[in-house]
């Protein structure tokens, strides 16, 4: 890269940095806008004549890949380029959206769903850092603010697009439609930073460590899913295998030359803390997506489009949220930041579980909105937390963590608060209440579980931060 290209990015006045960030944006929104798919999975089913249980393989193909690999894909970020590696995740990601959309039979699908994953994994892990490295160090909360938006922003949007797609073209649409996006952002990768030399390549890499980072972080995603369908005994023995991988591979990491993931790293107390709290509040903030559909259609007389509205306003809080984050980090502190978007999340939660049958769709939208807001800003003082931790050579990893924390989040609140409900709908029906009651009993107490959460993760960011 030339001098004045150098200066031009490192200034972050330039448009081609602007132009850069955009790029970036709609690169990684290939991951997020798998949203799209949820939409159609009973013309999925339908077209296969599926079983409707049989669905839950093509979400976990897909998640258990990139979740399982994005640290390993942002390692290979850090050492081979962070543009090399984000191109060829968008080709990855090119060549299983259009296996997924011409699979012939459900068994084809499956496979291609693994190969979507590796794609998301190896783009959205070097998404950070390549956001980051346009722009100076001291405007990197806020370029993290804005990169958590269009993140954010993708997600919305995919059930939006998808439903539209699957209606006019059908449920291969959710997949086929990010292709031409992906191939737009890969004639537009020339607006990155060129990579640049990294030592550590002279070094060999951590392929065991590697191997032992993905079983143990697929391993975890296994137990807590077959804890969710309450297969206890399996489980443990996952749980307890995946505790040994663990052991295993920290003594790897700490004689490797140049290890996939840094222990070191998880001595600095506030670095435990971020990814901690990530998980806490990613799990809780997630309950809406998984009761509020069943109460607003079911029990409060909404239709499908309405409480698609709902949920959507959640994430569009999210949105606005970390978008602004990012400036009020640079005017604070990212701890204030983190106190007050987990307070707020703890809040929303805790209103959202209280509206009752007969409450209007705006105190639902109301309520959702303001745990979406809680939720962007505590992810983008993570982000922005993480990213400044870890040394700048290290910062797809940071990214690879970013997605990890996220996900775990996810499959432990997707897996306790279901049994949890699960639980007390049954207690409550065996004590004589009636179905929409045991219901209702149920959905309150999981969405206090969750605003508890919540709660324990402002208490946590208020022990570690203070305001400056």
């Amino acid at each position: 890269m030339s001098r004045s290209v150098a200066v031009n990015y490192m200034s972050g006045r330039g448009s081609r940095a602007i132009a850069g960030l955009a790029v970036i944006g709609c690169g990684v929104a290939v991951g997020p806008l798998d949203t799209a798919v949820n939409i159609a999975f009973p013309a999925i089913v339908g077209d296969f004549q599926l079983p409707l249980e049989m669905i839950q393989w093509i979400i976990i193909c897909y998640v258990l890949t990139y979740s399982s690999l994005t640290l390993v894909a942002g390692k290979l970020g850090d050492r081979y380029g962070r543009r090399r590696i984000f191109k060829i995740g968008l080709v990855a990601s090119c060549v299983g959206l259009a296996a997924c959309s011409l699979a012939p039979t459900y068994g084809a699908l499956l496979p291609a769903r693994v190969a979507q994953g590796l794609g998301t994994a190896l783009a959205i892990a070097c998404g950070p850092a390549l956001a980051t490295s346009l722009y100076p160090e001291s405007q990197r909360s806020r370029v993290v603010g804005y990169y958590a938006a269009m993140f954010a922003a993708a997600g919305a949007l995919g059930p939006i697009i998808g439903g539209a797609l699957a209606d006019a073209f059908g449920w291969q649409a959710v997949f086929w439609f990010r292709i031409p996006l992906a191939c737009s952002v890969l004639a537009l990768v020339w607006l990155l930073p060129a990579d640049r030399h990294n030592s550590d390549r002279e070094k060999p890499f951590d392929f065991l460590g590697a191997f032992l980072l993905v079983v143990m972080l697929a391993g975890l995603a296994v137990a807590l899913s077959l804890a969710r369908w309450s297969r206890t005994t399996e489980a443990i023995f996952v749980a307890l295998m995946v505790f040994v991988t663990l052991v295993v591979f920290v003594r790897v990491e700490r004689t490797a030359a140049d290890p996939v993931l840094r222990i070191d790293a998880f001595r600095n107390l506030r670095f435990c803390i971020l990814n901690f709290l990530n998980v806490i509040v990613c799990g809780a903030t997630f309950t809406p997506l998984l009761f509020t559909p069943f109460f607003l259609t079911q029990h409060a007389g909404f239709d499908a489009a309405a409480g698609g509205l709902a949920l959507a306003m959640g994430a569009c809080g999210t949105t606005i949220a970390a978008a602004l984050a990012g400036q009020l980090i640079e005017r604070v502190s990212g701890g204030v930041v983190a106190i007050v978007g987990a307070g707020l999340a703890a809040c929303g939660l805790g209103l959202v579980g209280q509206v009752q049958v007969d409450g209007s769709l705006m105190e639902v939208i109301l309520t959702l909105a303001i745990a979406g807001i809680g939720l962007g800003f505590v992810q983008t003082a993570y982000l922005d937390g993480v990213t400044g931790l870890l040394p700048e050579k290290d910062r797809g990893v940071a990214g690879g963590l970013t997605m990890v924390t996220r996900t775990i989040g996810v499959i432990a609140a997707a897996s306790m608060l279901t049994l949890l409900f699960s639980q007390v709908e049954t207690t409550a029906l065996g004590g004589g209440l009636a179905s929409a009651d045991a219901f209702l009993k149920g959905y309150s107490m999981v969405f206090s579980v969750a605003a508890s959460a919540a709660v324990f993760g402002a208490v946590l960011a208020l022990a570690l931060y203070r305001p400056r």
